[in-house]
């Protein structure tokens, strides 16, 4: 069974919304932290802060940090997008939408959070 025009339209526009709501966090915990950068490879912990805690343990059987990055973005973007996908049908009201905005919004400021954290803390 094919989308209907409209629903494709309302996931895309929920998708967008996403974006906007959880890309400020990231980019603003870039602003703060970048000074302390050793490298601007450093700045991908800032979308996965919360998720590199457990692959930082797979880092060290040898996971690359090419790899390690990929999946930290991976996991980021997956966060907007799978849920917007799986719920666009389900969300009847404007108020069932910025729930599902703002508990978005709060995953990346988790993972900024953390990330800023372990910027930090490799200062220490």
């Amino acid at each position: 069974m094919a989308p209907k025009p409209r629903m494709l339209r309302e996931v895309v526009a929920l998708c967008l919304g996403s974006l906007a709501v959880m890309a400020p966090w990231p980019l603003l915990g870039i602003l703060v932290t970048r000074s302390h950068f050793d490298n601007p490879n450093e700045s991908i912990l800032l979308f996965g802060g919360i998720t590199g805690i457990p692959l930082v343990i797979l880092a060290l059987f040898g996971l690359s940090e090419r790899v390690l990055a990929l999946l930290l973005i991976l996991v980021w973007v997956a966060a907007a997008i799978v849920p917007d996908i799986w719920l666009a049908g389900r969300l009847t009201s404007r108020r069932a939408v910025f729930k599902l905005l703002g508990a978005q919004a709060l995953f990346s400021l988790g993972q900024a959070a953390v990330g800023v954290m372990m910027i930090f803390g490799k200062a220490v």
